[in-house]
């Protein structure tokens, strides 16, 4: 079986950072963070990219800077993983018939990382065209279970690297962590912060971008101007026992909540329902509730001990699980170092 080497168009987001660890840090691995070159050609590209000035004149050749990004690649056998931040500029960059079309050899995985219908092209801002991704990858992958059934995708989880042992060694200060935006959240979020202080249990409910007359005060509630840093994210998740977890309406798979639960060794709190079918359901470090009326207040109080003090799903959530699915639905094998 001839073997293939990976080639990850991965995201300079910070969050990706921290979850692609594993690929960034692997020399077997060609990790493309970003479309922005570094040095001179750096403001050129910008000005090229430009969503302003394209939306009222589409500036053409973008997809010349497609031989930049590969530079120096002259495998015959690539596995392309191109992931959602590459897929928002594909109407500019004609990104996956350049990959089809100059590497006829190579298998190209598509992987969503949001839903479907809530991500938009950077410049058309029309939802990504399945049916245009279905002409030149040879699997298209959502993170999300019940999204992948209904647009006909195949399901893997988000994954996850191990996060640094002096992140996951803080000791708890806080009962209960949250950190997201209002969609309809903030009013449960309330409600579960005054039953936690009843209970003497000490919340860190973190909300982003909300009006400052939709507020509403709340001792434990802190309401941000601008984004958390994913670097506090953590340092917040670990000093709390029990990371809160709510969905963005019609999701159905675990967030990023449930990866830093795991990593972190800490308990999840969370109302998605489907996870006690998920093969990372573990009742001892995972409680579900569908309203605050069900939430297990015994299960946020309780410490919980790993065997040998690590979550045991941990590996299972690792990049090299989402390269063992594509190896097994390519029937290929990728190079390992």
């Amino acid at each position: 079986m001839d073997k293939f080497r990976l080639i990850v168009f991965g995201d300079v987001w910070n969050v990706y950072q921290v979850a692609h660890r594993d690929w960034i840090e692997d020399p077997a691995v060609f990790y493309i963070p970003t479309f922005r070159p570094t040095g001179l050609l750096g403001p050129i590209n910008r000005l090229h990219f430009n969503p302003s000035i394209n939306r009222i004149l589409p500036l053409p050749f973008k997809p010349c800077w497609n031989g930049y990004y590969l530079r120096g690649i002259t495998d015959k056998n690539l596995c392309f993983l191109v992931t959602e931040h590459w897929l928002r500029m594909e109407s500019a960059i004609h990104l996956l018939p350049y990959l089809r079309r100059r590497y006829p050899h190579s298998r190209i995985v598509c992987f969503t990382q949001d839903m479907v219908d809530t991500i938009r092209d950077h410049y058309t801002r029309r939802p990504i065209d399945l049916e245009y991704l279905r002409q030149y990858a040879d699997l298209l992958i959502s993170y999300d279970s019940a999204d992948a059934q209904k647009h006909q995708m195949l399901y893997h989880p988000t994954v996850f690297s191990p996060i640094a042992t002096t992140t996951k060694e803080v000791q708890p200060i806080y009962d209960l962590y949250f950190l997201g935006r209002d969609k309809g959240r903030l009013t449960h979020l309330v409600n579960i912060c005054h039953e936690a202080q009843l209970r003497g249990l000490k919340c860190c409910f973190m909300m982003l971008e909300v009006p400052k007359e939709q507020q509403i005060p709340c001792e434990g509630i802190t309401y941000l101007d601008s984004p958390l840093s994913y670097a506090d994210n953590l340092r917040m998740c670990a000093q709390s026992r029990c990371i809160v977890e709510m969905l963005q309406h019609d999701a159905a798979s675990a967030t990023f909540r449930t990866w830093e639960a795991i990593m972190l060794n800490r308990k999840l709190l969370t109302d998605n329902t489907s996870i006690t079918t998920s093969e990372f359901y573990e009742p001892s470090y995972i409680s579900v509730f569908s309203e605050e009326a069900e939430i297990n207040w015994q299960f946020v109080q309780t410490d919980v001990l790993f065997p040998d003090g690590n979550n045991p799903y941990q590996q299972r959530i690792r990049p090299q699980s989402l390269v063992n699915f594509i190896e097994k639905h390519l029937n290929i094998q990728i190079e390992k170092t």
